[in-house]
């Protein structure tokens, strides 16, 4: 055999040996591994992707609960495990009460690791599946867009500067792959405010080379002692508490059901599985799919999300 029919040949080999493609990030699955894990079923990595293992464990997880052993995270099985997929909008409510400093201070702390308490996928991690107070977030974000205009063109007080900033907002290069839906959403509204907190969590105001982690960034924006420190007194004056328990968790750290009816409520979404409505209403964010899911609850992402340890 030539050298060049060898190569060809240990070329195909590679290829025919590597996965067609990976398993898509969902959310759902995400927090479905989570509460299966501390059920005892080990579904490997939590990472929100549905492989080999993941599948095993539900249908392990099915065939105790006498579920019929698809192997699938299909609704009987979500709902055995208390994972809702359904649409709330219309009712958006605070499903707990606005948090007290106390409690927020206990989310920031070490709980199960004290490097990336955030980033920590194991069961009952400090911020898994967490219960929002919906509609204190919902008064918020409403509170922000009147100000600042960044509703869709034609809403109530839009202007085209605002609603401008807010769509770059989700669009950011940045890619905040460790936010929850409703984190980039609520932040995305407000405009001047934000900027302190995004210098401080980019490192734009802080000494060369730190980069300060978010409750940090929170602490010296409302001390006024980090660049742009005065829009975002707006915070302080309107919604501290709220500010601090949204931002401060990330990916999986919240109820999905919960934080989509949030956000589909405010954009006006009347049927989530409306693609079209989905798409016209409510902007996407850049790790959002393409087709039109996005208002779903368990929708497939572009791009997988994943902890950080700020």
């Amino acid at each position: 055999m030539t050298f060049w029919r060898r190569a060809a040949f240990a070329a195909i080999i590679v290829f025919s040996a590597a996965p067609l493609s990976a398993a898509p990030y969902n959310p759902v699955t995400q927090h479905a591994q989570s509460k299966m894990a501390a059920a005892g079923f080990d579904p490997g990595p939590l990472d929100g992707m549905a492989g080999g293992r993941t599948r095993d464990a539900v249908t392990r997880y099915q065939q105790q609960s006498g579920l019929p052993q698809t192997g699938e995270l299909d609704d009987a099985t979500l709902a055995k495990l208390g994972i809702g997929v359904a649409d709330k909008s219309k009712s958006v409510s605070d499903w707990i009460a606005g948090p007290a400093q106390a409690d927020i201070d206990k989310l920031a702390g070490p709980v199960n690791d004290p490097k990336n308490a955030y980033a920590d996928y194991r069961p009952n991690a400090p911020a898994a599946g967490l219960s929002l107070p919906g509609a204190a977030i919902l008064a918020a974000m409403n509170k922000s867009a009147d100000l600042f205009g960044s509703r869709l063109p034609g809403g109530a007080g839009s202007t085209e500067q605002g609603y401008k900033y807010m769509r770059e907002c989700l669009k950011t290069n940045y890619a905040p792959t460790h936010w929850a839906d409703i984190t980039i959403h609520y932040y995305c509204q407000m405009s001047q405010p934000r900027a302190c907190y995004t210098y401080a969590l980019s490192g734009k105001s802080a000494p060369p080379g730190v980069k300060y982690p978010r409750p940090q960034a929170y602490q010296g924006c409302i001390a006024g002692r980090l660049k742009e420190a005065a829009p975002f007194a707006f915070v302080a004056k309107t919604q501290p508490a709220v500010f601090q328990y949204v931002m401060f968790g990330q990916t999986h750290a919240f109820d999905h059901e919960q934080e989509q009816a949030i956000i589909n409520a405010f954009y006006g979404v009347q049927n989530p599985a409306d693609k079209r409505e989905c798409a016209q209403k409510r902007p996407r964010r850049t790790e959002d799919p393409t087709d039109g899911t996005h208002c779903l609850v368990n929708k497939e992402m572009s791009t997988r999300l994943a902890g950080k340890g700020d």
